[in-house]
């Protein structure tokens, strides 16, 4: 019998050279119009669909290729090919499908008609067929192939069993993309408020890079990217070192830090938690301010600011520290030609730094499957703050609340984050309990040398007993805000009065586990 390819290809790149290689190795071609017609314009013999089988394309193309024959062709098995010569039927070898660009379509937000249009179904159901077979049947989704795959029909006629099953489970990793691409446009994936979670939850990513290695150098990682959600930031040209796992999560801490901070911002991420933050002018001075309060922690940090970084900022922080990553939403070309000079530090532009993020859903890995969350993109709902003390905070004690609360929304919890005069001067997390998180922060203010004085203290739960506030008091801290909630908030709240502090309570809790 002779061998067929079949071709049907949205995208064309690559595929006329590969389309001569096969027609020299004995291969014959069928193809679907357009495909069919592009490659005669280039003196490629090949058939049309329906000149194969004798039957036009129908509904304008919407069926081109869900024809039995065709399917026969590629769906027999070597113990049925004896059955298909006695039908006439032709065995295909080959089957080399890109899809409708679905996805490339959606990211130009056009008319539903003008989408629904793009969901490819003649091509999924070649691909699927073809991968299924693939015992005698060679599945091409992705024109990256064409070189590798045209060596070996060149070089021994045929694939061998293991390549035709690493093509197969390609093509299955695409549909199943493809399909949950579709699925997620027709109904986002965490359902409204009261509608019940779907019985399946499509994920649907795509490779980005390698990444230097994983939490630890002798574990191997990469970044996919969820192709629904435009990236947040970017990798700016001319940075040679790779990132590494631990560096992507440092870099979504600094977004998430910096996001929709007031004014001029700079915040130092360490192990995906802030080791300092400040507010000033310009972010120069917020650097200052920033680097002052943990200059150990700020060492081989991450640097974030949501401001453009220039040449006289970057000189200040070359001159004061080693620094792995740099994260804002420009720089200047004085600064980027200082960086370019430092070719292993990674430059990250940030996307919309004034914004919140899109909505998006939380994965998180645990034993058997994933959790899923929305997530947490409240900062501080005003109107269920609330003051609960006789005392009002002062106008400059209301600025550095605001600012703690946000601070502590990205520190691991149990997050106690104290702040004076636009700058964090201690941060402590990651405890069992609070009073601990509360010593841990005292510790690294008195290690700036930094006073509590006139303070405020911010914590990402409720306080369960008034032993935070009596500690804070004595530190001379003069206001908290907290969720509340308590079943004790009013013997907090008593202790607060008592030692003439200011208290507020915001009604929301930002754990980060």
């Amino acid at each position: 019998m002779k061998s067929w390819a079949i071709l049907s290809l949205s995208d064309r790149s690559g595929a006329p050279d590969f389309a001569e290689l096969l027609v020299k190795a004995g291969v014959s071609l069928m193809a679907t119009g357009g495909t069919a017609t592009d490659l005669k314009n280039r003196g490629i013999a090949v058939t049309s669909i329906g000149e194969q089988f004798g039957s036009p394309e129908l509904l304008g193309g919407r069926v081109k290729t869900l024809h039995p024959t065709l399917h026969a062709g590629i769906l027999a098995r070597p113990g049925d090919l004896p059955g298909l010569r006695d039908l006439g039927v032709e065995a295909i070898d080959y089957v080399i499908v890109s899809l409708y660009p679905f996805k490339e379509t959606w990211s130009r937000e056009p008319p539903e008609r003008e989408l629904i249009e793009q969901i490819d179904v003649g091509g999924v159901a070649l691909i699927r067929a073809a991968a299924k077979n693939h015992e005698r049947v060679t599945v091409i989704v992705d024109p990256t192939d064409y070189g590798w795959i045209g060596e070996r029909i060149r070089n021994a006629g045929t694939l061998n069993p293991a390549e035709r099953r690493q093509l197969a489970a390609k093509a299955f990793r695409l549909t199943a993309s493809y399909d949950a691409l579709i699925a997620r446009w027709l109904a986002p994936p965490l359902p409204t408020q009261n509608a019940k979670w779907p019985e399946y939850f499509p994920v649907a990513l795509e490779y980005a890079m390698d990444l230097r290695y994983g939490d630890n150098p002798h574990q191997r990682a990469a970044f996919y990217r969820d192709p629904m959600h435009r990236p947040p930031w970017t990798l700016v040209a001319g940075n040679t070192k790779p990132l590494s796992y631990n560096n992507l999560l440092d870099i979504d801490a600094a977004a998430s830090c910096i996001r929709q901070a007031p004014g001029a911002a700079c915040a130092i991420i360490k192990h995906a938690s802030p080791c300092a933050m400040a507010l000033a002018n310009d972010p120069l001075e917020a650097y200052e301010k920033a680097y002052e309060a943990d200059p150990v922690s700020a060492f081989g940090g991450i640097i974030a600011f949501n401001q453009p970084v220039d040449a006289d900022l970057l000189a200040a922080i070359f001159s004061r520290q080693f620094v792995e990553i740099l994260v804002a939403p420009g720089f200047t070309p004085e600064g980027l030609a200082l960086i370019h000079k430092r070719p292993k530090l990674r430059t990250i532009r940030l996307h919309d730094a004034g914004q919140t993020p899109p909505s998006a859903e939380i994965l998180r890995s645990v034993g058997g499957g994933l959790v899923i969350e929305e997530a947490d993109q409240l900062l501080l709902d005003e109107a269920r703050l609330r003051c609960v003390t006789r005392r009002q905070p002062s106008a400059g004690e209301w600025a550095d609340l605001r600012l703690a609360w946000h601070v502590a929304q990205t520190v691991q919890s149990n997050a106690i984050v104290l702040v004076r005069q636009g700058r964090t001067l201690g941060i402590g997390g990651g405890q069992p309990n609070r009073p601990d998180s509360l010593l841990i922060a005292r510790e690294k203010a008195g290690r700036a040398g930094f006073s509590l004085e006139s303070a405020v203290l911010a914590s990402d739960g409720f306080l369960p007993f008034p032993d935070v506030v009596e500690a804070a008091s004595a530190l001379g801290i003069s206001a908290i805000i907290q969720p509340g909630g308590a079943l004790k908030d009013a013997d907090t709240i008593a202790v607060a009065d008592a030692r003439n502090m200011a208290m507020l309570l915001t009604g929301l809790r930002h754990f980060r586990h």
